[in-house]
């Protein structure tokens, strides 16, 4: 079995280092700590911890067969913040933000899946939707960029890198392709 390299370990770390800070912006800038952007960043973080931790533990190339029932719990509270800021998106008819979380809600729908059946995340079809949503939040990212929205372009581009860590777990590529 090949073990994941240092540098990768280092490289996660930085990245969700750099999560942590962007949520601490969230928090310091939000009015209030119950605005739905601050819930949105609370329950991404959750549902990234529980990914970042369920990946870990995926056995090379096999699915898991269970998920714990504190994990669960976790993850299940952190869809709840994500949800509670999509239905507030959806009120005040912001559609970059309705388009984003959608796009995020269906990208962690696609990892759940993976996680238990690792075997079709490399499937042409789930390739395709994977890389169409990834696309949208990409175009999300860019747009807060143009307009100036610097926040909101620097969250955007950071939970992209996050769950690409993510994806490079699901599919091993620490391990098995990143060494040299």
């Amino acid at each position: 079995m090949t073990s994941t390299p240092a540098w990768f370990h280092a490289f996660k770390a930085l990245v969700y280092a750099a999560v942590l800070a962007n949520v601490g912006a969230f928090m310091w800038a939000a009015d209030d700590l119950l605005a739905p952007k601050a819930v949105d960043q609370i329950g991404w973080v959750l549902i990234l911890g529980v990914f970042e931790w369920e990946t870990r533990r995926l056995p090379s190339g096999l699915p898991l067969t269970r998920i714990s029932l504190p994990a669960l719990a976790i993850e299940l509270t952190g869809y709840a913040c994500a949800l509670h800021a999509l239905a507030h998106y959806v009120a005040v008819r912001d559609p970059i933000e309705i388009a984003n979380a959608a796009a995020w809600l269906a990208i962690s729908g696609l990892i759940w899946v993976d996680l238990f059946h690792p075997e079709r995340a490399r499937g042409a079809g789930r390739t395709v939707l994977r890389g169409l949503l990834y696309a949208i939040t990409l175009v999300c990212a860019l747009w807060w960029g143009v307009t100036g929205a610097w926040l909101d372009f620097w969250d955007a581009a950071i939970w992209i890198v996050c769950f690409f860590v993510i994806e490079l777990n699901i599919f091993g590529v620490p391990a098995a392709g990143l060494r040299r």
